[in-house]
């Protein structure tokens, strides 16, 4: 789709070098994985990192490569019938010390949040709508995670509207923003 919009001489230059396509996104965070990106590939094409794949960049400030950590222990109820929550619960864990992961087929106890993995399978199991009123009603904070990365069941996020339960639309489900999951190198973030 974007080769076609390209030049038909410049192609090959822009498309064939095997870097990878550097998407450009409106969260702050993200835009300083690109041009991260973009720096990398501009500098090993100079004489000065000639035949290096990779360079080691970082920007003063950015949520990479620091230690992010929760003053309390956390427990993310990744529940059995919100399809791929669990892999993204434990994809959490393993970045985040103190964040531990129960996938009990009902709230369990002890709890902390519960994670809503929004996907393509999200709202196939009806479960998951009795799951998020009852979370909603003990006021159990709900951490929403939107997947992006099409691999993964990423779609647009207007999906949701389409296949949400109304009546948790209507109370404010959306309310809250949903952490955009990406791929690649944005995925960190």
């Amino acid at each position: 789709e974007l080769r076609a919009e390209c030049p038909e001489e410049l192609q090959p230059a822009v498309f064939d070098q095997l870097f990878p396509l550097v998407v450009w996104m409106r969260i702050e965070e993200f835009q300083r994985v690109s041009l991260k990106m973009i720096s990398e590939a501009l500098l090993v094409q100079t004489p000065t990192y000639a035949g290096l794949r990779s360079l080691p960049l970082t920007i003063p400030g950015e949520v990479q490569g620091q230690n992010l950590v929760f003053a309390k222990q956390v427990v993310l109820w990744a529940s059995p019938a919100n399809q791929g929550a669990r892999r993204m619960a434990n994809e959490l864990a393993a970045s985040f010390p103190g964040v531990a992961v129960d996938n009990a087929s009902e709230m369990p106890e002890r709890a902390t949040h519960m994670l809503l993995y929004l996907c393509e399978e999200s709202w196939s199991d009806d479960r998951l709508a009795e799951q998020v009123k009852q979370v909603r009603e003990a006021r159990l904070p709900i951490v929403m995670a939107h997947e992006n990365d099409t691999e993964r069941g990423g779609v647009p996020f207007s999906r949701f509207f389409e296949t949400t339960p109304q009546e948790l639309i209507a109370a404010g489900l959306y309310r809250d923003l949903a952490i955009a999951c990406f791929s690649g190198l944005h995925r960190q973030v």
